[in-house]
């Protein structure tokens, strides 16, 4: 850990198939990891981030502010990284501690060294060490580093620094970041100490100890109550200047472990409060006897809640549908937008409270085919969605009918929409008209045979037609005579 002085200081799977002749081999479709150190990168399996990369590698607008020493920005596993870099004091002067913390979140997958916990979010990286060798800093100046990730938008700071000494300028600047919503994650010390080291003591601060790949508590590791969650910080391979790779032991290196899986839970929700993730961490499984838990991305991911969820059958048979569910986490900041989709075609936008909904839009109901229901939420600085695809098959046939109402006028009913036409005996049209389902009226004599015809706008239903013949006049009544005799 940096010194701060605060002025002072699945396995494969084997079907069983009824009448196959023998079963076939199916493989697991998930993420591979082509990094050629990734062996010596313990720690990615022993935090269950490798199972967490199917999911989420990280989204870009989620941002970790690492207020560090100065990354080495030219280093090819951080070239393309998308970043912004930030001097708070001095020159930025590349030096070893920031480049490896931050090689720890975000070390590309390019097939090159290392794999980055995180490698798909946003970094802010903030140098606020200075002096020869970048061997100090001061509370002031990491404070200002903290006001400043909170300004460009930071969405978790990682803090792989600290001392021994507490000062209100930094806590202030802490405790503003946490009200606006921004998760900050410190090292706890490396002194071997009861006592862990400021800023990571603050309630408001996620402290982080260090174990060794035997889930060992390190010796070195800064421990009280406060710390609530470890991580491997023993051993550790990350980058070094100049294209070089090392290994490094200390919480500071725990720290971005820990705010790499916090990144990737954000990810996936990032609605969640600084407070849900204290509730997220403080439900993993603890150590037994002990008051932390053991940083494990996997589980922490699954016990993420999904902000937006749509689910239905893979079939739709009703056009009136209830099926299909929409779930939303309750946060009264959450705007939803619920719609449904045909290919790239918006078709209608459905309740946004996830009631029931009919397939019937444009007038007509809508044809058999395969339509994709899309829900969005937002609270005006994240966006999330999730989607759900399904085949419907439109109960309703096309069919056309007709009845005389009275003289002069006819009734006609379509149940799809479509060009409805009607011919006369002779074969001339004496009406046509675009019309939804429906009954409507017609004026026309009605002593007369007459053929109605509808073609569905629907080009995949036939076009159907229908014979009105008047009904014969009744007959004549006999009129009898009578002679006079």
């Amino acid at each position: 850990m940096k010194k701060m002085i605060l002025l002072t200081a699945l396995a494969l799977l084997v079907p069983t198939t009824a009448g196959a002749a023998k079963p076939v081999i199916l493989e697991k479709h998930g993420y591979v990891v082509a990094e050629p150190r990734v062996g010596n990168q313990y720690y990615i399996k022993q935090t269950g981030t490798d199972l967490t990369w199917n999911t989420t590698r990280g989204s870009g607008d989620i941002v970790v502010a690492l207020i560090d020493s100065s990354a080495d920005r030219s280093h090819r596993e951080l070239l393309n990284v998308p970043r912004v870099v930030n001097s708070m004091k001095g020159p930025y002067s590349v030096d070893y501690h920031g480049t490896h913390t931050a090689g720890i979140m975000s070390g590309l997958h390019n097939k090159y060294g290392i794999a980055g916990l995180a490698p798909n979010v946003r970094y802010h990286f903030y140098n606020v060490f200075y002096g020869r060798n970048s061997e100090f800093t001061d509370s002031w100046t990491v404070a200002k580093a903290v006001d400043t990730a909170v300004a460009k938008g930071a969405t978790i700071i990682n803090l792989s620094l600290g001392g021994q000494d507490y000062d209100r300028v930094l806590a202030d600047s802490i405790k503003r970041a946490r009200a606006k919503g921004v998760v900050i994650v410190a090292s706890s010390g490396n002194d071997g100490a009861t006592k862990v080291s400021f800023p990571a003591n603050m309630k408001e601060v996620i402290a982080v100890g260090a174990v060794d790949s035997r889930h060992r508590l390190a010796a070195f590791s800064n421990m009280d109550s406060q710390v609530k969650v470890v991580a491997p910080g023993v051993n550790v391979l990350s980058l070094g200047l100049k294209n070089s790779f090392i290994f490094m032991d200390g919480t500071s290196m725990a720290a971005p472990m820990v705010t790499s899986g916090i990144a990737l839970v954000k990810s996936v929700n990032p609605f969640l409060t600084p407070t849900d993730i204290d509730g997220l961490i403080q439900k993993m499984p603890r150590v037994s006897g002990k008051s932390y838990t053991e940083l494990n991305t996997k589980r922490l991911l699954d016990a993420t809640p999904r902000p937006v969820s749509v689910s239905a059958p893979a079939t739709l048979t009703n056009r009136y549908v209830q099926e299909a569910k929409l779930s939303v986490m309750n946060r009264p900041n959450l705007k939803t937008t619920y719609t449904l989709y045909q290919g790239t075609r918006k078709v209608k936008t459905l309740p946004a409270n996830g009631g029931a909904f009919t397939m019937y839009a444009g007038g007509d109901w809508l044809p058999s085919g395969q339509y994709r229901l899309t829900a969005v939420v937002t609270d005006g600085k994240y966006k999330r969605t999730s989607s759900r695809n399904v085949t419907y098959v439109n109960p309703v046939k096309t069919n056309v009918t007709v009845k005389a109402t009275d003289e002069a006028t006819f009734s006609v009913t379509t149940t799809r929409k479509g060009t409805v036409t009607i011919l006369d005996a002779s074969g001339k049209t004496v009406y046509e008209a675009l019309h939804v389902p429906g009954t409507f009226p017609v004026r026309g004599d009605t002593t007369n045979k007459l053929t109605v015809i509808l073609k569905p706008t629907d080009l995949t239903e036939r076009i159907v037609s229908t014979t009105f013949t008047p009904p014969p006049p009744p007959p004549e009544e006999a009129t009898e005579t009578i002679e006079a005799t």
